[in-house]
């Protein structure tokens, strides 16, 4: 019965214990009596509740409240075991909870006294199921541990908060599964049967490229922000009930959206030539003419209050500088920028569309990398090790899916995934772990601009 682990763990809080939030004492107690299954219960549901935590017996205060051993030991230990604990709150508890005894070992006196460990991983609020004559037990409870410490109903909202928080956070798992059962399949992604909702968003990407093929063609063609050899563009269409937001409300909520790189996506700069403007019901940017240009930040992006977006940029590896070890423009391609620039993008999207639209939308996504035949995959500075030979022959690659609200923010990782892993095949079937994506998507969300 002794667990070694935990004994040792426990040895020196034996010799002098200390109340806590996460952990309760009892005195021996009369195991055959029903107000002391009231109190084994009540404590055990309000730690359960708390989180998890852990119920020694066999301790009270001496005169000066100080925790002691108690010296009324029982003959027997066995009504203190997990089969015996768990048989109270199975009558006691809803719905019932499973807890483990072990016995610890006082490294003094080498007398054992059970521990019950409390997991705290139940995904709804535990409460009383019944209540014992004198009231130690109050029936349909929700227990918490409290200052104090106690045991108790609780008291505030902010402690209710606490209580159902705490649930949801033990069901998370399951809620991110039942998600990424809404994910598009390889199937959606490689030319289903279109719908008249992806057709319109296709529409969309076709006239904003237009719209912007016709801006940067009337650059000079040594102009450092004239893109030429490849581009990739994100478009999204949100689905939901609108709120009829006006643009000059959409600006405002862009520009205060949280930032995640030095150069977000739908960027706003307020200087005469790079500002947003109104063009064919769009609010629009192009920001070619910024105070130091090249293609990586010459951004073309427009937003419209029917809930369209679409962001084109030029690659920013085009811009490195050959001469310190970097290949000439069009020959590289910046394999974790694609998860980065995607990633904001949706975050982007999704801050929006919360302002634009009521909850319960969908967001439909299209992507498309241009100019990729001849690039070689590298990481800049070597943050990751890409081996090389992972080369492109197609020239270009679209990708399409459909998302949920809650699947954008709550599944980031697998949505940029499902997005661009097709992409990343086109260059040698190269194929990114999972870890790839929740790793630099992690790199990125801890950013604030």
């Amino acid at each position: 019965m002794l667990n070694r682990d935990i004994n040792s763990r426990f040895e020196d809080w034996l010799l002098s214990p200390n109340e806590s939030l996460d952990f309760e004492v009892k005195q021996w107690l009369d195991m055959s009596d029903a107000e002391s299954h009231g109190l084994v219960a009540k404590a055990l549901i309000a730690l359960e509740n708390h989180g998890g935590g852990f119920l020694l017996f066999g301790y009270k205060e001496d005169a000066t409240k100080k925790l002691v051993p108690d010296t009324s030991r029982p003959t027997s230990l066995e009504p203190y075991l997990t089969d015996a604990i768990n048989a109270i709150l199975k009558k006691r508890a809803e719905p019932s909870v499973h807890v483990e005894v072990t016995l610890q070992v006082h490294p003094v006196t080498k007398e054992e006294y059970p521990l019950v460990r409390v997991t705290g991983r139940s995904k709804v609020p535990i409460r009383s199921d019944s209540a014992t004559p004198a009231g130690s037990l109050k029936q349909n409870v929700y227990y918490i541990r409290g200052p104090g410490p106690e045991s108790r109903s609780p008291v505030s909202a902010a402690e209710w908060d606490a209580l159902l928080r705490r649930s949801l956070q033990n069901q998370r798992e399951e809620i991110v599964g039942l998600l990424r059962t809404l994910l598009p399949g390889a199937p959606d992604l490689l030319g289903g049967k279109p719908t008249d909702e992806q057709d319109t968003l296709h529409a969309f990407a076709v006239a904003s490229t237009a719209r912007w093929a016709s801006l940067n063609s009337e650059l000079p063609q040594d102009s450092p922000s004239k893109i030429t050899r490849g581009h990739f563009s994100f478009a999204a269409r949100v689905l939901g009930t609108s709120k009829n937001v006006t643009a000059k409300e959409i600006i405002e909520a862009n520009q205060s959206a949280r930032k995640y790189t030095g150069w977000p996506a739908l960027v706003t700069l307020h200087q005469e030539k790079t500002k947003p403007r109104l063009v064919d019901g769009c609010i629009e940017a192009w920001l070619a003419h910024i105070s130091y240009p090249d293609v990586g930040h010459a951004d073309f992006w427009r937003i419209d209050a029917k809930g369209n977006f679409f962001l084109l940029r030029g690659y920013q590896e085009d811009s490195l500088d050959p001469g310190k070890g970097f290949g000439k423009p069009g020959e590289l391609f910046e394999a974790t920028l694609p998860v980065w620039r995607l990633g904001e993008f949706l975050l982007r999207v999704a801050d929006l569309a919360d302002v634009m639209f009521e909850a319960g939308y969908e967001v439909l996504v299209e992507c498309t990398w241009t100019g990729l035949a001849g690039r070689h995959l590298f990481v800049h500075n070597m943050r990751r090790y890409i081996p090389g030979g992972y080369a492109a022959t197609e020239q270009a690659v679209t990708t399409k899916g459909k998302f949920p609200q809650q699947v954008v923010r709550e599944l980031l990782p697998d949505t940029v995934k499902t997005m661009t892993h097709s992409m990343y095949e086109h260059f040698d079937f190269f194929a990114p772990p999972d870890s790839f994506y929740s790793e630099e998507l992690a790199e990125m969300t801890k950013n604030r601009y």
